[in-house]
């Protein structure tokens, strides 16, 4: 058993799935024609793509900069030149039940803190292509999880570093390497929700959509948590093609940094690509297909985006199935509908000169749909299909350059074919498909300082909770 694990997991670090920053930096290298050096001769990655730090100028006055503290009279660029990057950013986010849930009237405040350091080792002259990443969250106040009474969390940002406020943990620290064939290589402990199913216009839980539903693919919860060990590797065929992977440990979770039964003895791979196509005009979509397995007992695998777990918090003492293995299929899509002309302008005049955001510099201006979809076997996943879509925006106003918005939906798909007659019995008395709508819009009072206002209309996967409405607003800081 033990000889089968560690050749599934040679396998798989050569058929590896994820990246997100990794896939950025993957379609730089494709058009590089050159490399990037600082003036020691080492190449350096946030040379090739200043996106993989969340800020790459941190000049500017207070109305302009990307940052509420700035430059910090002259240092902190200069820190950020010689290789060494310190951010923060602060989430709070204030819900209400409208009506509905389980308990109408009833609202709660919750933050998340989320800073870190990133030590380019070319500028820094240790060695050439590599980027260290260290990232803590710090989570205050409460949740809205229990009184809503849904599946899927209606503030994403709640989940980290775990459900439960109020919580530090460590949630990231790798590194990313590039190699002469332009691969790029991550390993160590990461978020995975950072990297998975990247989305323009519907994966940024600070400044987009709250639900985690909108944000990410729920599903793939079912297969690993929010920190956990991996190994990425994405390799740049062209302009419009990358391939990419990764192996994981899918027991790995937050708040605990061991494993039990050690690192690895269990083992989750996948393999996928990234394509890139324009429509004319500047038009860019990307389609992400992803095949994802896992070794572990899918009963076992606590799934981190549903913080009320329904194989054991609703439908105890009935005994839960267990599978020792599990998969799945997952695309994620997004098309550019319409940009303003000042953007094809811009992108024309300055394409190898991204946003100093890294996060605007992803979703550039103007308006675009996004799709997601998931799949699992249903005799072994007990919500075994996931799909959603919508259309989101930035920058449709000239005078409102940063501002975003958008409205989808999602929906959850209970499997009829899960465990034995007890369990399925009653999880068909206590269970149902979810479904949901949400709409946003994200005030960019700066662009460091920005405040959302959020609606979301559930008909929740839970039975014996009333149709949801749950209003919010968001303010987002970047330090």
């Amino acid at each position: 058993m033990m000889f089968n694990k560690i050749v599934l997991l040679i396998l798989s670090f050569f058929f590896l799935f994820i990246a997100a920053p990794g896939t950025m930096l993957a379609q730089e290298a494709a058009k590089a024609e050159g490399t990037p050096k600082k003036g020691n001769g080492m190449m350096s990655l946030t040379k090739v793509a200043p996106v993989l730090t969340p800020i790459s100028d941190y000049t500017g006055d207070i109305r302009n900069r990307f940052t509420l503290f700035g430059d910090i009279g002259g240092e902190r660029q200069k820190l950020y030149e010689r290789g060494v990057t310190f951010d923060a950013m602060f989430t709070q986010v204030y819900q209400g039940i409208a009506s509905g849930g389980k308990k109408d009237d009833t609202g709660e405040y919750q933050g998340l803190f989320e800073y870190g350091v990133t030590l380019d080792t070319g500028k820094l002259g240790v060695w050439p292509g590599g980027l260290i990443v260290a990232n803590a969250y710090t989570s205050v106040g409460n949740t809205l999880f229990e009184d809503a009474g849904n599946l899927s969390p209606v503030n994403f940002n709640a989940l980290l570093p775990t459900p439960d406020p109020s919580r530090t943990f460590l949630m990231e620290y790798y590194l990313t390497q590039a190699l002469p064939t332009k691969t790029i290589v991550t390993i160590g402990r990461l978020n995975p929700s950072n990297f998975l199913d990247r989305s323009r216009f519907a994966n940024d839980r600070r400044s987009q959509f709250l639900n985690a539903a909108m944000d990410n693919n729920v599903l793939i919860g079912s297969f690993l948590s929010f920190s956990t060990y991996a190994g990425l590797v994405v390799q740049p065929v062209n302009e419009h093609l990358s391939v990419y992977g990764a192996v994981f440990d899918p027991t790995a979770a937050p708040p605990d940094y061991g494993v039990e039964g050690g690192l690895f003895s269990d083992v989750g791979s996948g393999a996928g690509g990234e394509i890139r196509w324009e429509l004319g005009d500047g038009l860019g979509g990307t389609l992400n297909p992803v095949f994802i397995y896992s070794n572990k007992d899918t009963a076992e695998v606590d799934n981190p985006f549903f913080p009320i777990d329904p194989q054991t918090d609703i439908t105890l003492p009935i005994e839960v199935p267990s599978y020792s293995d599990n998969w799945g299929v997952i695309f994620t899509l997004d098309q550019y509908l319409w940009k303003p002309e000042r953007a094809k302008k811009a992108q024309g005049a300055a394409a190898d000169r991204p946003s100093p955001s890294a996060a605007f510099a992803f979703q550039e201006p103007g308006i675009g749909l996004f799709a997601r979809f998931g799949y699992t076997p249903d005799d072994r996943n007990l919500y075994y299909m996931y799909a959603s879509g919508g259309i989101g925006a930035r920058g449709v106003f000239q005078s409102r350059p940063y501002d975003r918005f958008g409205i989808g939906a999602y929906t959850l798909i209970k499997s009829d074919d899960f465990g034995s007659d007890g369990f399925g019995k009653l999880a068909d008395v206590l269970l149902e498909d979810e479904v949901g709508l949400e709409a946003y819009y994200n005030l960019a009072l700066t662009p460091a300082v920005q405040l959302s206002f959020d609606v979301q209309w559930i008909d929740p996967g839970i039975k014996s909770t009333d149709n949801t409405v749950v209003l919010g607003t968001r303010l987002f800081i970047q330090f």
